[in-house]
């Protein structure tokens, strides 16, 4: 727990490797590729990457692999609803996570009261600005992250108006704000989205896609950008 939260406040930008499917090699590929951290999902479709994660229950082995072999911190999506959560948070905490990610209307309960993994809560395109500051003001997240592109534009380039929401956002609540890649992000956009008080880029199969040379060329190329900042 707080080891990516730590890692953020001694950092200009982290960089999160969100895998297009649960695979060691996958993972394996990220933290060698320069990751900061990872992030694995079950029970729930990813619109992104178009795929179907099991259960935790039936990916246990894998994932308690993942977690103990890994040199960085890792996260876990529990799911797309709060009964999902609650049901899994248990073996999440039990197997290691450092951190779970969720939408802040899939949060469960059990989860605002956890104090023994760090919350990523998520705001989409529906948040208005007013509930984006309740999730930020109410001590129960660690970090914000900001998915508010509108599913019908996912693959589309990063914009304009992304990055002005982007700065608008970071400047007005105190948590960390983390970007995933929605939108296609590019190497040579890190500096701007520095310039945006962005915490954090997560990488995913929008920007990367499913192959395994091509996550860990990516990566490489946005870890150096980072390293450059």
């Amino acid at each position: 727990m707080n080891r990516l939260l730590n890692k953020v406040k001694k950092s200009k930008m982290v960089l999160i490797a969100s895998l297009p499917e649960n695979s060691y090699e996958l993972a394996k590929c990220a933290w060698e590729a320069g990751a900061d951290a990872i992030k694995v999902h079950v029970n729930v479709w990813h619109r992104a990457s178009n795929n179907t994660f099991a259960t935790i229950e039936e990916q246990k082995e894998l994932l308690k692999k993942i977690v103990n072999d890994s040199p960085v911190p890792v996260g876990i999506v529990l799911g797309d609803s709060a009964k999902k959560a609650e049901e899994s948070l248990e073996q999440a905490v039990e197997l290691g996570f450092d951190f779970v990610s969720l939408y802040s209307h899939h949060t469960s309960p059990n989860l605002l009261t956890c104090d023994k993994i760090d919350k990523f809560f998520a705001v989409d395109y529906t948040y208005s600005f007013d509930q984006i500051k309740l999730v930020n003001d109410s001590n129960f997240a660690t970090f914000l992250e900001l998915s508010i592109c509108r599913p019908e534009t996912y693959g589309e380039r990063l914009n304009g108006l992304d990055l002005m929401k982007y700065k608008y956002i970071s400047e007005h609540v105190d948590l960390p704000t983390i970007v995933p890649t929605q939108h296609v992000v590019k190497p040579s956009d890190i500096p701007l989205l520095h310039d945006c008080h962005i915490a954090g880029i997560m990488i995913g199969a929008v920007t990367y896609g499913k192959d395994k040379d091509n996550i860990s060329k990516t990566l490489k190329a946005f870890r150096e950008a980072i390293d450059k900042l």
